[in-house]
């Protein structure tokens, strides 16, 4: 039989109720330093919530600090039991519960696990609310927005300390109204230490347990001493969300000279395998395979465009909790993208890919079927992306970082226009030549990564994968490297690749025989290096 517990919604001060159990993740935890005296402990505030969505603000009072102190942690799902109810009439309010919760010596806490709940139970108050507030209100809210303008940090001294803040623009989407937002001390430094160690092209922010601030005569919001959360294109839906329509609603209004030459941050391949947040960046780069073992394209949603399970004789849409007896079929292709730095898979979706191919994922696969298309293949027409240069829109997303492809990085956008690129190829001074390790590593980019992705991929619209291929010294690529110490050579690669000591599957030999393929290799070194890299060419040729 299920334990018995009361929803935060339900905990009132009536004499009824004396005993209350409630099931709860502990949101936010705080000590509140300002009570502090010289006998006791500063307090213990909790923000709390339940499966339904409820919030309550629970305090463990100095004297009953040593007693929960080691048992409560931000983050876990608690079962408290035994708490007495009084009202919420703090100066801020984290949460608009009439009344608040307090420890007790015989409140008991047991951990428990419970994945129903929650991780951070935002409740985002649109920007228009609060605009249109006319005085300090004393609640805490949370805000969504990307940041569209940043003022310089001001330093000052309050009382003889030291103080610090930075002024930064919110924008929402909807209305596109604007909120300023003030960020103090370490939420500050925070802030600007992100900007710095993580260059994006745009930065998603949420501000929780906000306050809200009159400022000559506009209402804006800033963090408190003690409450407040910062996440900063953080690995959170809300923030990953907010970000899919930043990058749609930009789509309508940029063209593609804003897009990839004025607002766009520039990654080469290899820097984008190296990001650990969620990020957006342009790149550019050459596709050289179509990856077959993944399907061109999938079942979708007519409403979200999410992949569909199969489940019996209908489809399922788990982001729309739906059961469909039709679907939509979309792009969805992998492509083995290059640049003078490294290659990674970079999926493409439909919008892009229509737009390239100049027909409908559906009148292709219909096509395609009656030809008599093998399933296991794709058809001829999406060989037109391979050996083609490309300005690539990704977002880079983070999955897992403990494993061997911690990211998936989609195609938003593409740009296959040559002045564009050529202008784009000027900006940033990218030189064609090819990097190497040494001269066995010198074609793995194209063929050590098959085998990693067959077991991390799952056909979907948000899903796709990646997997190293590490061809530079560690630390040098072709903008990095002293250009006194670079010599050029032109490298037959088809009579290289014919030597049968060459670990590369014979596909690739065979590709290699068809036609010369000179590639131009950077030696970092002097003139006596490059001559050493011509004997061993030769040796292997022979």
């Amino acid at each position: 039989m299920a334990s018995h517990y009361d929803l935060i919604c339900n905990v009132n001060g009536g004499s009824e109720h004396k005993i209350w159990r409630i099931k709860v993740r502990v949101i936010r935890l705080w000590r509140s330093s300002y009570f502090k005296d010289n006998n006791n402990k500063p307090m213990i505030e909790l923000v709390v919530l339940d499966e339904q969505g409820g919030h309550i603000q629970c305090t463990v009072k100095s004297i009953h600090v040593y007693l929960f102190e080691n048992s409560i942690n931000e983050g876990n799902v608690y079962m408290l039991e035994n708490l007495s109810v009084a009202l919420n009439s703090g100066k801020y309010k984290p949460t608009m519960h009439e009344f608040r919760m307090f420890f007790k010596r015989e409140t008991r806490v047991t951990l428990v696990e419970d994945s129903s709940i929650p991780l951070y139970g935002f409740s985002f108050v649109p920007f228009v609310e609060i605009l249109n507030e006319t005085k300090d209100d004393r609640r805490l809210v949370d805000v969504l927005g990307v940041v569209t303008g940043k003022g310089n940090p001001i330093e000052f001294k309050k009382e003889g300390k030291p103080c610090n803040y930075v002024v930064i623009e919110l924008e929402n989407i909807e209305g596109g109204l604007k909120l300023r937002c003030t960020l103090w001390e370490d939420y500050a430094f925070m802030f600007l230490k992100h900007l710095e160690d993580h260059p994006s092209e745009s930065y998603v922010v949420v501000l929780q347990f906000a306050k809200m601030k009159n400022f000559k005569g506009s209402v804006g919001v800033s963090n408190t001493t003690y409450n407040s959360k910062l996440f900063i294109n953080a690995n959170i839906p809300e923030i990953e969300d907010f970000q899919m329509s930043l990058v749609s609603s930009d789509h309508a209004s940029l063209t593609l000279e804003e897009e990839f030459l004025e607002r766009g941050v520039y990654k080469s391949i290899a820097d984008l395998k190296e990001v650990t947040q969620n990020s957006v960046f342009v790149t550019i780069g050459t596709v050289k395979d179509i990856e077959s073992e993944y399907n061109w394209c999938y079942r979708a949603c007519k409403k979200c465009s999410l992949g569909l399970k199969l489940d019996g004789s209908m489809f399922y849409c788990k982001k729309c909790v739906t059961h469909y007896s039709t679907f939509v079929t979309r792009y969805s292709i992998q492509l083995r993208v290059v640049d003078e730095t490294d290659s990674a898979s970079f999926i493409l979706f439909d919008k892009e890919a229509s737009n390239f191919l100049k027909i409908p994922a559906y009148e292709l696969r219909t096509s395609y079927i009656a030809k008599g298309g093998d399933k296991n293949r794709h058809p001829e027409e999406i060989d037109s992306f391979k050996d083609k240069k490309f300005l690539f829109k990704v977002q880079v997303k983070i999955q897992d970082m403990e494993s061997i492809v911690p990211y998936v990085i989609s195609i938003s956008r593409l740009c296959f226009e040559d002045n564009i690129i050529a202008s784009f190829e000027k900006k940033y001074q990218i030189e064609e030549v090819a990097l190497i390790q040494d001269n066995s590593e010198l074609l793995s980019q194209f063929t050590e990564s098959s085998d990693l992705l067959k077991d991390n991929l799952s056909v979907s619209c948000d899903n796709g994968v990646d997997t190293p291929s590490p061809l530079l010294p560690t630390g040098k690529t072709a903008s990095n490297m002293d250009s006194s110490v670079i010599k050029v050579l032109d490298v037959d690669l088809a009579e290289y690749c014919g030597n049968a000591s060459f670990d590369t599957p014979s596909k690739c030999k065979g590709e290699m025989h068809s036609e010369q393929t000179i590639v131009r290799v950077a030696v970092h070194g002097d003139e006596q290096s490059a001559k050493k890299l011509r004997k061993v060419i030769k040796e292997e040729k022979n």
